[in-house]
């Protein structure tokens, strides 16, 4: 549908706050605890596949552009209805943790860093309420939020994590490859939930208005991303060292570093607000990209909003409620690993190919249809 489209532009400033939105909370953390001060090694080459697989599902954007099938279209087309549902439900599964580890990170911010306290039910619902908005108004409400915004959240950004610079001894990032050069690509992997924000443009491949440029836009927001998360993290274990694990909130780590212990003119919460947007603008996808795989997958009517499906996707979101983001990472995270490295590095590679042999056989479909008008007339004609 129109409202659903957005341009390649649109789409790279989207992924930049993307990039910025999801990996500055509890990834550094995590990383820091796997290898200690090579995590940044640990996130660059971690973006370096991702940017393989990036340039492929590029390709096949550049390949759709006249046919604009979508991505259930396209699977089913090459392999199977059924294989196609399967996919889309390890999208959905997908989109669904990772918000939920989003959420449960934003919460513990506004607790810990902003001493705000509420019920995880009251602060879900007005998330699960701008999500349902945005279904009603199109995914191009997001875009054009998003291109608005841009420049302020990145602003914020930049701001939050060079302003400490002159109390970074990056000295403290020696030796490099300290943790084994096997240990921090094996974590690379290990860690690859976390990454792959490009997932969203998959439920959007029949969305995307391609007129001359694709790869350029695209991959310069990836590049500006990357180098950005990579100086956040390395920023971060520089500051903080051997405690950098202790800490599961990173950005607001990097902003209290910088200013005086108490809250007076604390400005760094006015940037941290600002950077949160970010946060929320990629829940918000998530969820329309949660909500598009459920209508593919169960095949109801893409006109209507479906209060079921919202109502399914709700409650799913309450499980931090009762299922802690550790459990989460150690249960469904570690066991599924292979399964979202299939949709993860597996599927962008495959994913020009089969875009091109659906459109040969959407293109041969229509091409039997008026051969079986006319034998039919024909067969009408004699009498058979």
């Amino acid at each position: 549908m129109s409202k659903d489209r957005i341009s390649i532009n649109q789409y790279a400033l989207m992924y930049l706050l993307l990039i910025a939105g999801g990996k500055f909370l509890n990834l550094p953390s995590i990383l820091a605890a796997d290898v200690g001060h090579d995590s940044w090694l640990t996130i660059a080459f971690s973006f370096v596949w991702d940017a393989v697989c990036l340039v492929f599902l590029l390709w096949a954007i550049k390949i759709n552009k006249d046919s604009q099938l979508d991505l259930s279209a396209i699977l089913s087309k090459t392999v199977g209805k059924v294989v196609s549902k399967i996919v889309l439900v390890i999208f959905f599964v997908m989109f669904v943790v990772r918000t939920n580890i989003l959420l449960a990170a934003c919460y513990k911010m506004f607790a810990v860093t902003f001493d705000v306290s509420t019920n995880w039910i009251v602060f879900v619902l007005p998330v699960v309420a701008l999500s349902v908005l945005t279904l009603k108004l199109g995914f191009t409400s997001v875009a054009r939020a998003s291109q608005l915004l841009f420049g302020i959240i990145f602003i914020c950004v930049v701001s939050l994590l060079f302003s400490p610079i002159a109390q970074v001894e990056f000295g403290s990032l020696l030796p490099i490859g300290e943790a084994g050069w096997g240990k921090i690509f094996s974590t690379s992997f290990l860690r690859s939930f976390w990454f792959t924000d490009y997932v969203f443009i998959y439920l959007l491949l029949d969305n995307v208005k391609v007129k001359n440029k694709v790869f350029s836009p695209v991959l310069t927001a990836f590049a500006v991303g990357a180098v950005l998360t990579v100086a956040m993290n390395a920023i971060f274990v520089a500051l903080y060292g051997s405690l950098a694990s202790q800490f599961d909130l990173a950005m607001s780590k990097i902003g209290v570093h910088f200013v005086s212990n108490s809250s007076n003119g604390r400005w760094d919460w006015l940037t941290l607000s600002v950077w949160l947007i970010s946060v929320f603008i990629k829940i918000v996808v998530f969820f329309y990209c949660a909500y598009k795989c459920l209508e593919k997958i169960f095949e109801f009517n893409s006109d209507k909003i479906n209060f079921w499906a919202v109502g399914a996707i709700t409650l799913l979101y309450m499980l931090p409620m009762f299922i802690s983001t550790e459990i989460a990472l150690n249960t469904v995270v570690q066991y599924g690993l292979l399964v979202f490295a299939l949709v993860q590095y597996v599927l962008p590679i495959a994913m020009p190919f089969l875009t091109k042999a659906a459109q040969i056989k959407t293109a041969a479909e229509k091409g039997e249809q008026p051969q079986k008008a006319s034998a039919d007339k024909v067969k009408e004609k004699i009498g058979v």
